[in-house]
C-alpha cells in the first residue's frame, strides 16, 4: 500500500455523489435500510476526512519542529563544536583524523 495524499475535491465529489444517490433512493422509495447505508458511508467519509485533516495539521507542526532542531544542529551546534575541537585536538593524533572526517561530512 502506498501513501498518497487525499484530494479534497475527490472527497467532495464523492460526497456529492452519495447525496445524489440518497436523493434518488428517496425518490424511488428505496428501503430505509439501503438509505441508511448511503448515510453511513457519508458519515464515515466525513469523519475520516476530518480526522485526516487534523492529522495533517499535526504532521505539519512536527515537521516544523524537526526542521528547527535540524537547523540548530546543522547550522549552529555542529560548526561551533567542530571549530572548538579543531583547536583542541592535536594534529598528530588519531582523533584528529576522525575530526577531519567529521568536518568533511559536515560539508555534504
Amino acid at each position: 500500500m502506498s501513501l498518497k495524499g487525499i484530494n479534497k475535491r475527490t472527497v467532495a465529489n464523492l460526497l456529492g455523489l452519495l447525496d445524489q444517490l440518497e436523493e434518488l433512493d428517496r425518490a424511488l422509495g428505496t428501503s430505509e435500510e439501503e438509505c441508511n447505508q448511503v448515510r453511513a458511508f457519508k458519515q464515515d467519509l466525513n469523519e475520516a476526512y476530518r480526522q485526516y485533516e487534523r492529522m495533517l495539521c499535526e504532521i505539519a507542526v512536527h515537521v516544523g519542529i524537526c526542521q528547527d532542531i535540524y537547523n540548530k544542529i546543522r547550522l549552529r551546534f555542529v560548526p561551533e563544536k567542530l571549530k572548538r575541537l579543531r583547536r583542541e585536538v592535536p594534529e598528530d593524533s588519531f582523533e584528529f583524523i576522525l575530526l577531519r572526517e567529521s568536518i568533511r561530512k559536515s560539508h555534504l
